[in-house]
């Protein structure tokens, strides 16, 4: 057989047989875990109906707004709620140094006609050194969703409603930020709604600042923790809220040339959470109702003190004031309230408990307000509450044309605090604007009664209370769009004497700004900027210090009265936003002159201070 015709075994052919060992096995064979899940495992974002929040007030304005939401909250560049009210006419802010120093306001000269509510339960001053003046730099404002500054004839209520959540794939934010005055800042937030109506949330913020020399408001961190549980359906929800802050401040010196006291060191807490039933919505629903328990705990323990208040004046001194200083200050707060939407007609009731002392005061208030076409009002009327006065007030609105807007407020307050025969107090503010294109020019008048004017102690203890006559102010504003994407929020107040206390008489703000998203470049949305320069000046602002005489050793029995002076100023800042998908760049250089000036006598502001960071929202 030749050899070409044998046949060769085609071993290509022959198969491999099947071997019962593993390691020959294809592997790749086996489910990979690359591959996309079944559509049903996966749970898409939902939105869960909103737990309840608290009534707002309407907005009655000429020009402008004084609501802000969560984002452009935290745009305006306000670190505290001082820097929030600075926008009010009429309202003159008190800052003793940089973010560890206390900040106080004054309407029209009274630091107590300010009043803040978050989620309609009243922030009450619980610090007895401040005599129930509010510390603004303790108002939780970074854990707000919404803010809304309600200026009346009688006083400024700011009404605030905490962050709730509504999807539910987790929300995560957090927000870093540093500068000058060797200033740090953190914040983060956590939010989700579970598949049932369940709410988790939490957050927390941490800020430092130091000054060794102890000047500009000295050295001290704030730590602040915010919780949430909760469980909502569609008209009706239950939750839990929690907000605990904590600080401490060293000791700031004051000035020497001016004298005076400093301010000591201070370590101290507050406590304040809730436990809240709604039905339906405040702003849309027919029928709505609420109830709430709260509670509100300070605790101090700085150096001590031994001195009380010696002669209770009010059912609020006698109810709150028995206990010494120094000691953990209680205080409840019950609250039942409801009402009605009925197109443009708004009306609530509310009825509020509050105890402290083994004592109770009962405080019932009524809020109405129409909005409708070319009118508005609102009105407001509240019984005695803690400071023993009775107030009641209303603001309307009229536009008779579309480039002319007339808003006035009336107000009174009742003081039971006279025995023989009740002091009545009236307050009046109102304003006028005509509009020429897109810019709105203003005048306007505030009014103010005869007035026992609240020391601000926080700052200094020999600071007096004295009694004021009526005054009356002038002002001015210029609101609206001036060319393209400029626009301008300025305005100034004028008052008739130069002798007031807690009221410089020439106080002015503007704010020169641009807030643009690009939309024509950037369709998207996706990017946003925001540009401001503001100038404040204010001329000087006298204080009343207390000095008591005495003659061989015995003391007379009158004090007298002798002013202290925080001379005028001016000061220039800037604030830039840029927002970038979810992430913002925020950068504020305050006071760019160096400007060297004092709010209060002899407490020292800042030069340049330079804050910036970033912050950074995102859906895990």
């Amino acid at each position: 057989m030749r050899p070409d015709t044998v046949k060769k075994r085609d071993t290509i052919l022959v198969p491999i047989p099947q071997r019962a060992d593993s390691i020959l096995r294809d592997t790749l064979a086996k489910k990979d875990s690359l591959h996309p899940i079944a559509k049903d495992t996966i749970r898409p974002d939902t939105i869960k109906a909103p737990i309840a929040h608290a009534e707002m007030p309407t907005e009655l304005a000429i020009g402008r707004s004084l609501h802000w939401d969560r984002d452009s909250l935290f745009a305006t560049g306000a670190l505290t709620l001082a820097d929030l009210l600075e926008r009010v006419p009429g309202l003159t802010s008190f800052h003793s140094g940089w973010l560890p120093s206390p900040a106080t306001d004054a309407y029209m000269g009274d630091i107590r006609r300010v009043r803040v509510f978050i989620d309609g339960l009243e922030y009450l001053g619980l610090d007895p050194r401040n005599h129930g003046a509010l510390d603004l730099t303790q108002v939780n404002l970074w854990g707000m969703e919404e803010a809304t500054i309600e200026p009346t004839a009688s006083e400024v209520r700011v009404y605030l409603r905490t962050w709730r959540q509504r999807n539910t794939h987790p929300e995560t934010r957090t927000d870093v930020s540093t500068g000058d005055q060797a200033t740090t800042m953190y914040r983060g937030f956590y939010g989700k709604r579970l598949n049932h109506g369940e709410d988790i949330q939490f957050g927390a913020q941490q800020n430092n600042a130091g000054n060794p020399a102890q000047v500009l408001g000295g050295s001290g961190t704030q730590t602040g923790t915010v919780a949430r549980l909760g469980w909502a359906k569609p008209n009706f929800s239950v939750d839990g809220f929690l907000s605990h802050i904590s600080r401490t401040r060293d000791l700031t010196r004051r000035d020497p040339g001016v004298g005076g006291d400093s301010m000591p060191n201070v370590a101290s807490s507050r406590t304040d959470m809730y436990f809240r039933v709604g039905y339906a919505d405040p702003d849309t629903s027919h029928l709505w109702l609420q109830a709430m328990a709260g509670a509100s705990k300070y605790d101090y323990t700085g150096v001590r003190t031994d001195s009380v208040i010696a002669f209770p004046k009010t059912a609020a001194d006698t109810a709150f004031n028995n206990q010494p200083l120094d000691t953990s200050t209680y205080r409840s707060q019950y609250l039942i309230t409801g009402g009605t939407v009925r197109g443009p007609l708004r009306v609530s009731l509310t009825e509020r408990l509050l105890s402290g002392g083994g004592k109770s005061i009962n405080s019932p208030s009524a809020r109405g307000s129409f909005a409708w076409g070319p009118f508005g009002v609102s009105a407001f009327t509240q019984a005695k509450d803690l400071d023993s006065i009775s107030r009641s007030d209303v603001t309307a609105q009229f536009n008779p044309l579309p480039f002319v807007s007339v808003l006035a407020s009336a107000g009174r307050s009742t003081d039971s605090r006279i025995k023989d025969s009740s002091f009545t107090a009236s307050y009046l503010r109102a304003e006028a604007g005509v509009r020429y294109k897109n810019l709105w020019f203003l005048g306007g008048i505030l009014k103010r009664d005869s007035a026992s004017l609240t020391p601000p102690n926080v700052y200094d203890t020999t600071f007096a209370r004295v009694g004021e006559a009526p005054v009356t102010g002038a002002t001015a504003a210029i609101r609206g769009q001036v060319w393209r994407l400029i626009h301008i929020d300025a305005w100034a107040v004028r008052w008739n004497d130069t002798l007031g206390y807690y009221r410089p008489r020439y106080q002015t703000r503007t704010e020169l700004y641009v807030h643009t998203n690009m939309l024509d470049r950037f369709p998207s949305g996706h990017l946003g900027i925001m540009a401001s320069l503001i100038h404040e000046y204010r001329s000087n602002v006298r204080f009343p210090v207390g000095v008591t005489t005495f003659d061989n050793g015995a003391t007379v029995s009158t004090t007298n009265v002798v002013p202290s002076t925080a001379l005028g100023y001016r000061t220039i800042s800037t604030l830039l936003e840029i927002r970038i998908l979810t992430a913002t760049i925020s950068w504020q250089f305050r006071n760019v002159l160096g400007e060297r000036y004092s709010q209060v006598p002899g407490f020292l502001m800042p030069r340049q201070t330079n804050f910036y960071g970033v912050r950074w929202s995102f859906v895990d």
